[in-house]
């Protein structure tokens, strides 16, 4: 990324997109191109059609203000919960019904295929439900005994 820019946040929280020579995009929008195994690397900037401004190689090369700003905004606005706990996996009928605790509070969802369950490169698990939302499950080490227990049958 050799083409200088700032982000900045209006009074309604959208981002705005500022380049020398350029006309100011306003509700600019982030996509981080690697969410699971590089976050800060290869961040997207878009339009609000979705067409790609410029790409954003590493965050970490960035002011810290401008760092900030970007991780706040994808964290408020990229919705991937995390699960924090298994209550319950039901299994039947061809499918499995999940009750779980997230770090957004509790969800119940269905996930169709046992493809949809990824297995990470660091021990994660990406969980993908009947309505294409996808959950970031932690590595099983990391649950509690009760919340592996309910996943031994299905991992």
């Amino acid at each position: 990324m050799s083409d200088p820019f700032e982000l900045i946040q209006d009074d309604a929280g959208k981002l705005i997109l500022r380049r020398p020579g350029h006309e100011d995009v306003a509700d600019a929008r982030l996509r981080r191109g690697f969410p699971w195994s590089m976050p800060r690397r290869f961040v997207s900037i878009r339009g609000a059609d979705g067409k790609e401004l410029m790409l954003i190689e590493n965050l970490d090369d960035l002011p810290k203000d401008q760092q900030r700003l970007i991780e706040r905004w994808l964290d408020e606005y990229s919705f991937i919960p995390k699960i924090l706990k298994v209550n319950n996996v039901d299994v039947r009928f061809g499918h499995q019904q999940w009750a779980v605790e997230t770090d957004r509070g509790p969800a119940e969802f269905r996930v169709q295929e046992r493809e949809d369950i990824r297995f990470l490169h660091d021990g994660r698990f990406s969980i993908k439900d009947a309505n294409g939302n996808v959950y970031e499950l932690t590595s099983l080490e990391k649950l509690d005994t009760t919340s592996r227990r309910h996943l031994e049958a299905l991992l």
